[in-house]
């Protein structure tokens, strides 16, 4: 009997030895903008904060405009991460702005970023804002990975090698499924794919992809730009619409249907932002090349 005290002891010395440490309050919360980031968080910090999601899912944070309670909650926090270039964010700093107890987070400082519209007037070009989501890249997600832990690291020190060993396991599985979408698709046979909304700039860049819009400047198309499109995507060989479950889908469909393809759906605000990565590069590559998997 006492060598099996013994043996239950030990084991659960070693249980708890590989645990973090509980210095973290129980009540202590980080606000988030967006699902995606919510997970990022989770990722890092484990069960260690309870996290605050300020677009809920199915809208859109770029016309999201938080309610008065979500912004208290969202002062209350230790830290509030945005992704830099939402425009409810710039309106939420300014709205807490007189608190010194509020902290934001930009995750987006270190992100190489892409500007969000060109236009070219012959001898000079105008550069409109910047595309924000930072988000949906495999490899811009590092830089905004460094600075959640650094951040959850000064919050909680006395765990910080649990957070680094957390974000060195998260970023390994980030560069595995990179290497594989890399060579698949460097290997595909088309290079350019129709999306309603552009939102996959940063994912393009990564693997040399071209994203035709059908939306013009962030506005419902006109039929004359989508007569565009469709020449565009014919010369192209092109023949399915992406779309976000945010966003009508009248105009895409017609387009879709013009083409003899489908309009397929992708979720950039999912909440399990790797499984959903590894999927959105499915669809694209099932679209550029039907019998490319992952």
């Amino acid at each position: 009997m006492r060598s099996q005290f013994i043996l239950i002891v030990l084991s659960i010395l070693i249980i708890s030895s590989c645990a973090p440490r509980e210095s973290a309050g129980e009540e202590d919360t980080l606000t988030v903008s967006i699902l995606p980031q919510k997970y990022f968080v989770e990722q890092i910090a484990g069960e260690n904060f309870k996290v605050n999601v300020l677009v809920p899912s199915g809208s859109s944070p770029e016309t999201y405009e938080p309610a008065p309670r979500q912004i208290r909650d969202a002062a209350n926090s230790k830290a509030i991460f945005i992704t830099g270039h939402l425009l409810f964010e710039q309106t939420m700093i300014r709205n807490l702005r007189t608190s010194d107890d509020v902290r934001f987070v930009d995750t987006s400082e270190g992100v190489d970023l892409i500007a969000d519209n060109f236009v070219d007037h012959g001898d000079h070009v105008h550069i409109h804002g910047v595309d924000p989501h930072i988000w949906l890249s495999l490899r811009e997600i590092k830089p905004q990975l460094k600075n959640i832990t650094e951040t959850v690291v000064s919050i909680d020190p006395e765990n910080e090698e649990f957070y680094r060993e957390n974000h060195r396991k998260f970023l390994s599985r980030i560069e595995d499924l990179d290497k594989k979408l890399s060579e698949k698709f460097r290997n595909s046979g088309k290079r350019a794919f129709l999306i309603y909304h552009p939102a996959l700039s940063y994912f393009s860049r990564d693997y040399g992809l071209i994203q035709i819009s059908v939306e013009a400047a962030g506005k419902s198309p006109s039929a004359a730009h989508m007569k565009e499109v469709i020449d565009i995507a014919r010369e192209k060989g092109l023949k399915d619409v992406f779309i976000q479950q945010e966003f009508e889908r009248s105009n895409a469909k017609t387009v879709a249907n013009e083409l003899g393809g489908n309009v397929i759906e992708l979720d950039p605000l999912a909440e399990n932002w790797l499984e959903n990565m590894k999927s959105m590069g499915e669809k694209i590559l099932e679209a550029l090349n039907s019998d490319t998997q992952l």
